[in-house]
């Protein structure tokens, strides 16, 4: 896909999601910008589309899904060489690992329709939840991950 879910200029023509260490979350991006082959394999979820605006929409609706407050939801800029790529957070890695590891599996359905919804996105329900039931999965796995290795984290890739 290559127009984005949002309305006005808040567009990327790809972005995705990765588990990795700062060293290979830099690599990667270096590789995304330069349209180069990535030599780092590492677990990705595509997102095609999608902005970091669009993710801290979705991380907005997680935490007050959760009740989770005091927890903010912006991405955090990696590198400042590096404008495309942002580390998510730990806390709101965890809201959305609750949200996989949830009580309600009504949760991500009720989370995919309020984020389809929102002014600022330009989608369905039927896309953005299983997108969000893969997040919320890739969020409890780069949990697991970091519990193995501290340095490890969810990262997210968004380039025009």
């Amino acid at each position: 896909m290559a127009q984005s879910f949002a309305k006005g200029i808040y567009v990327a023509l790809y972005s995705e999601f990765f588990i990795a260490d700062h060293h290979q979350a830099v690599a990667r991006a270096k590789a995304r910008e330069s349209r180069k082959p990535t030599a780092v394999d590492v677990p990705v979820l595509p997102t095609p589309g999608l902005s970091d605006f669009e993710i801290e929409v979705l991380g907005e609706l997680a935490v007050k899904k959760v009740h989770a407050t005091g927890v903010a939801a912006e991405l955090s800029l990696v590198d400042i060489e590096l404008d495309t790529l942002f580390a998510v957070p730990d806390a709101l890695l965890e809201v959305f690992a609750e949200l996989h590891a949830g009580e309600d599996p009504e949760d991500v359905v009720e989370l995919a329709a309020e984020w389809a919804a929102a002014e600022e996105m330009e989608s369905t329900p039927e896309i953005t939840e299983p997108l969000l039931r893969a997040l919320t999965a890739m969020a409890e796995a780069a949990l697991k991950a970091a519990e193995e290795n501290a340095k490890m984290g969810l990262f997210f890739f968004s380039a025009e």
